[in-house]
């Protein structure tokens, strides 16, 4: 979630619902690597696609306004239905479950998020319990900061912490923070500020929340400086949910600052690499704006993915070519990038509303095996629109991608020196599932704009 309004996060009205008593959960140790959470790239889908775009009815109250109950509902029933056998697990609930279709926003007495009534009338708890009961795994938002809503409308206590309130949490100065500048910064050099972290977690954990998105985070999200430096608050989110005992995936975002990938390690399990995927436009992603600036921005990112935390490429919407608003060339090379540089899977599209290609390419087997092994393909060449990527796999053989990022047909080669290997070897299409035989030293195709083909050598 990005690019909005300057009034996005700046809801001022507080709704003072009673929030059922947390209950005591033992202490565990859930920390980067030690977790067994993200042990490879998650799968899923999430919300924030269909709430960004302008595609005709989907948003009929307004911008962001898809996100409700009903249609997490419908999403979730498809999900288990059509693509959780495959691997999709999770259903993540982006911006504005706690804002009216107006987009002010709703606080409990306590200065935490409250679900918005008309959204999700149930609640959030019994959207959790919902997911869960369809084998399925329960994601939840919130930015990074101390939202202006609760400060400028009052002074609340924070919840099982006598002494403290939400005034002690910031500074003096209110200094702004996260990448709309919607919040204030936290100070963690006052325990308060911990205390009020571990309230909501301990929320999102007692409503059944396994995953988290944090987003504006800084540095990154096109903000630096010290007023932007959130890595304290990540800190402490894992430090709270560590004293839930409940294992919660804490997904950061947005193009995170690779600088402090060492502390996002520490203290997350997948850190958004660039902007955001979505157009903002009357389809849910382009070509341009912006599936394709990822093949260039991803080599650095790299090094650091593995078990316990991933780079994440953010959302894949490949499944609907009339919402999606990529030619069918693209829809391949968009999968076939997400997939073979293991990134996390999760869909944006209507899953009710997949077509015939959108269930190929989001279910093939193979394709969703190299990524779930784990091993990112890297590039030979960055910096060519004409790139090739590839990875040795576990039972020996390469995963072998030939792109072409330009705007006519090109002729692609991939040489095995490259890989670190000459002969003759065995050549096989993924997607057409179909052998091409021994070629010598190498392997040339032409692929047309866009596009691209894969391939396993051996």
């Amino acid at each position: 979630m990005l690019r909005r309004p300057l009034t996005y996060l700046l809801g001022a009205a507080l709704a003072l619902t009673v929030t059922a008593p947390a209950s005591a959960t033992p202490e565990a140790d859930y920390g980067y690597g030690r977790d067994k959470l993200a042990e490879k790239p998650y799968m899923g889908w999430s919300s924030w696609s269909m709430q960004s775009s302008k595609y005709p009815g989907l948003n009929p109250k307004g911008d962001y306004s898809w996100l409700n109950e009903a249609n997490v509902i419908k999403q979730t029933d498809a999900v288990a239905s059509k693509l959780k056998r495959y691997g999709y697990d999770y259903i993540n609930m982006d911006a504005g479950w706690w804002a009216d279709w107006a987009w002010n926003f709703g606080y409990d007495e306590y200065g935490r998020p409250t679900p918005n009534k008309e959204r999700f009338p149930h609640g959030m708890k019994w959207m959790a319990d919902y997911i869960h009961k369809k084998g399925l795994k329960a994601g939840i938002y919130i930015p990074v900061g101390l939202a202006k809503g609760v400060v400028d409308n009052g002074d609340f206590p924070v919840k099982d912490a006598p002494g403290c309130s939400t005034h002690d949490l910031i500074y003096p100065d209110k200094r702004t923070t996260n990448g709309w500048d919607s919040s204030y910064k936290l100070d963690f050099s006052n325990p308060c500020s911990q205390k009020y972290i571990d309230s909501i977690a301990t929320m999102f954990a007692d409503w059944g929340y396994d995953f988290l998105k944090i987003d504006g985070v800084g540095p990154g999200s096109w903000k630096s400086g010290p007023q932007y430096d959130n890595r304290d608050e990540i800190a402490a989110y894992r430090k709270a949910f560590d004293k839930t005992g409940r294992k919660v995936h804490i997904e950061i975002s947005w193009s995170i600052d690779i600088t402090y990938i060492e502390d996002w390690k520490k203290s997350s399990n997948g850190w958004r690499i660039d902007t955001d995927v979505e157009c903002y436009c009357s389809t849910l992603v382009t070509w341009e704006n912006s599936v394709n600036d990822r093949w260039k921005d991803l080599p650095p990112w790299l090094q650091h993915s593995g078990p316990g935390g991933w780079h994440d490429l953010d959302t894949l919407n490949v499944g609907n070519g009339e919402m999606d608003g990529l030619t069918v060339d693209e829809r391949y090379s968009y999968m076939t990038f997400w997939a073979i540089t293991a990134s996390p899977l999760y869909v944006g599209d209507d899953v009710t509303k997949l077509d015939d290609l959108g269930v190929k390419l989001l279910t093939n087997r193979e394709v969703l095996a190299l990524n779930q092994q784990g091993r990112p393909a890297k590039p030979v060449d960055p910096n060519t629109d004409q790139p090739v990527w590839w990875a040795r796999n576990k039972d020996g053989s390469y995963t072998v991608a030939l792109f072409n990022l330009g705007s006519e047909a090109k002729t692609v080669r991939a040489n095995w020196k490259d890989f670190g290997f000459d002969g003759r070897k065995h050549v096989r299409d993924v997607w057409a599932d179909k052998y091409l035989g021994k070629h010598r030293d190498g392997f040339e195709a032409t692929i047309p704009p866009h596009g691209t083909k894969l391939l396993k050598v051996w």
